[in-house]
């Protein structure tokens, strides 16, 4: 635990990130907002920089706070990147924004994301889904982007989910889109296994969730543009405004590429945003 440990180097890193049209896709409540997997990799980029041989690759207890709203024809986001190196070997990762009032002159400092990088010895093994009494119920990629998850073109990347009450299985895709060659692989895919697990959020826990964090992400090998992996969603835990699940995400063949342990899929319109009666399971 970082209390336990002393800080041995503090930094504010400065960000400057050039926005692509398809951020502008990615959208909550009619406002494009950075998606969670956008900020992991900036920060993973960020960190590795300045401090070469980082386990950027494994990230335990991240959380998303605050969306950080694009806004139309915005060119770039002017952010910053707060670490804190610890002498365990810990690294705290923070996406910060600062905003300065006009009428109060009142400088503001939002914290947008928060990664902990720290190597872990072993991928856990994956659990195994329990075989479903039914067939499943199937939901058309047309339907989730038109009413479950609306988003523009550029995050239709579900392109086929089964849902059962012990689960969840889909087909996620990696667009051509952005840097080819990221850090971290394409973030799609991981991003359309969240949308599965809001999926199956709507039809079994009755809200409407976004990813708010996660205990562990662990990325054995990097997701490509122009492929398509399979998603599995492990529901663990069901509260009433938040529902709990492990996300795997494999080749055809079963390879894992990587596991996200304890994903918390949470409402954040304070129950404004309701699932459609014609999901509810």
């Amino acid at each position: 635990m970082e209390s336990l440990s002393k800080i041995r180097e503090k930094v504010r890193l400065p960000l400057c990130i050039k926005i692509p049209p398809y951020l502008m896709d990615h959208q909550y409540r009619g406002k494009a907002v950075l998606p969670a997997v956008e900020a992991i990799e900036i920060l993973a980029v960020s960190t590795l920089d300045h401090l070469p041989g980082t386990a950027v690759h494994s990230i335990l207890d991240a959380r998303f706070d605050k969306f950080l709203v694009i806004e139309d024809g915005q060119q770039q986001i002017d952010a910053f990147n707060d670490l804190e190196v610890f002498d365990n070997g810990r690294v705290i990762s923070r996406f910060i924004t600062r905003t300065k009032s006009k009428k109060a002159m009142i400088t503001r400092t939002l914290e947008h994301a928060t990664l902990c990088f720290h190597g872990v010895s072993s991928a856990p093994e994956p659990p195994l889904l329990g075989i479903p009494t039914d067939s499943g119920y199937h939901v058309p990629a047309e339907a989730i982007y038109q009413s479950l998850v609306p988003f523009g073109s550029s995050y239709h990347n579900l392109k086929e989910l089964t849902l059962f009450k012990e689960g969840a299985r889909g087909q996620v895709y990696a667009p051509l889109l952005g840097d080819p060659e990221r850090l971290l692989g394409s973030p799609f895919p991981l991003d359309a296994a969240f949308h599965a697990a809001c999926v199956w959020g709507q039809r079994y826990a009755g809200l409407v969730g976004f990813p708010v964090g996660f205990g562990l992400r662990r990325l054995l090998m990097p997701t490509h543009p122009g492929n398509t992996y399979i998603s599995r969603i492990f529901p663990k835990e069901i509260h009433s405004n938040r529902v709990l699940v492990d996300i795997w995400i494999t080749d055809k063949d079963g390879t894992i590429h990587e596991v996200v342990v304890d994903a918390v899929m949470q409402d954040v319109s304070g129950g404004r945003i309701k699932p459609p009666s014609w999901i509810l399971g």
